[in-house]
């Protein structure tokens, strides 16, 4: 399975240029993201453990997802939000 782009955006000219400058850089977020999942921290934490905004970042959880290595197996509030807590599948 190839990098695409899931976002919402994905069809306007300014995401498609926007991602044609990240997706090189995507395939080492997965990497970075996915060592970081452990079924205990938020995507929250998880952002915060890598230094950067949860916007940065979770479009790599939507795509682990859609690639089937985790799965969504709770939720964790911090402050007024609720954040995803995220598990690796067995695959």
């Amino acid at each position: 399975m190839g990098i695409q782009d899931y976002s919402r955006g994905r069809n306007n000219e300014n995401s498609i240029v926007a991602f044609q400058k990240v997706k090189t850089t995507i395939p080492a977020m997965w990497k970075l993201v996915l060592e970081r999942v452990d079924g205990l921290k938020s995507t929250s934490e998880i952002a915060n453990d890598l230094g950067l905004p949860i916007h940065k970042i979770s479009g790599r959880f939507s795509e682990l997802k859609s690639k089937h290595l985790i799965i969504q197996t709770g939720t964790k509030k911090i402050g007024n939000s609720q954040f995803a807590v995220f598990t690796k599948t067995s695959i």
